[in-house]
């Protein structure tokens, strides 16, 4: 659940450097905002079974109600946290999570804007291609997005298809852009990534290949030319193999791409087979919570019964209270705030 406390966190681990300790908090997913819904009823708070939202409450004291502004303001902190980390899947979709904030008529903050320039550069560093805007992005946003962000944008076209001198070139010219978004740390990235992405590229073409012929069809972005040396094309390869992010084998100047990715021994699969089966599960009862709160919110009531009415409109059939059978007098919403008789107990 989402707190006051959390944008604290975030705002000290980034003010005082220290990111790595923060993540034991932030690696946690979100399901819960204070005050965004009613929390369910219990007779007992200590229960185990009881949702954060139970008890973590602007009225328990334990949190406030946050702003919109708050809630934006944390998602793009985190994603700058895992930027520093270099933790580029998890810093993609914590952006991610701002950039596709719910708007009001279209409304675009800045902080999304913000967050969604770091977006289009993290996209680059994770995939090597310019991404596609979730479905559920606001159209509007996304407009807004494109008209503002657009040097961000040619950048990752250039990256995709582009040449590395042309690279360097659009990203030299827009230099005071990069510096008064502070993102010039991401650009240097990004110029670094192209020559990587373009060794990881050759596996889609090659089985095998020389170390010579590597260096011959690979680019610096950052220098607009090849490597000085064959040594070092070698370097930059052993250092993508070892840390992951090409799935190859040099041996005798030869370097052979693996098709499958890396595999894992039979204890690293069980152990990942174990977290991933345990988050589910964690994930899974918060769901199921969360859609009881949703369904037996007076919001959703409301609309199934404006659904409801509108069906039999166009059937031709009479609704409940064109027949007499329901009114003012008789409508539950009309209750106030009365106790929830679905709630759980």
């Amino acid at each position: 659940m989402l707190t006051a406390k959390h944008l604290v966190l975030v705002k000290l681990a980034l003010h005082s450097r220290n990111l790595a300790p923060s993540t034991a908090v932030l690696d946690k997913p979100i399901l819960y905002f204070p005050g965004a819904q009613k929390p369910p009823k219990s007779k007992l708070l200590c229960t185990m079974t009881n949702p954060p939202s139970t008890y973590i409450t602007p009225e328990a004291g334990f949190t406030r109600k946050l702003k919109y502004q708050e809630v934006l303001e944390y998602f793009l902190c985190r994603g700058m946290i895992y930027i520093g980390l270099r933790q580029w899947k998890k810093a993609l979709q914590s952006l991610e999570d701002a950039v596709t904030f719910p708007t009001k008529e279209g409304a675009v903050s800045k902080i999304m804007i913000d967050a969604y320039k770091k977006w289009v550069l993290v996209g680059l560093l994770l995939e090597g291609k310019p991404l596609t805007l979730p479905k559920i992005t606001n159209s509007n946003a996304a407009k807004t997005f494109h008209i503002i962000a657009r040097p961000y944008e040619s950048v990752a076209q250039i990256f995709e298809t582009g040449t590395a001198a042309r690279l360097k070139a659009e990203i030299d010219a827009g230099n005071s852009v990069w510096h008064n978004d502070c993102n010039m740390g991401l650009i240097l990235h990004v110029l670094a990534a192209y020559q990587k992405n373009q060794i990881r590229c050759l596996a889609n073409v090659y089985t095998k290949m020389s170390i010579q012929e590597v260096h011959n069809n690979t680019t610096s972005a950052e220098t607009g030319a090849r490597l000085p040396n064959v040594q070092a094309t070698e370097t930059l390869v052993r250092s993508m193999i070892s840390d992951g992010t090409l799935h190859a084998t040099l041996n005798n100047q030869v370097l052979s791409f693996s098709a499958t990715g890396p595999v894992l021994s039979e204890a690293q699969f069980q152990s990942e087979l174990a977290a991933s089966t345990v988050q589910v599960k964690a994930l899974t009862d918060e769901i199921k919570n969360t859609d009881h709160m949703l369904t037996h919110e007076k919001d959703y009531i409301a609309w199934c019964k404006k659904q409801m009415k509108r069906q039999l409109l166009n059937k031709g059939l009479p609704s409940a209270v064109d027949m007499g059978i329901a009114g003012t007098g008789m409508d539950w919403e009309d209750n106030g705030d009365d106790e929830d008789l679905m709630a759980p107990y």
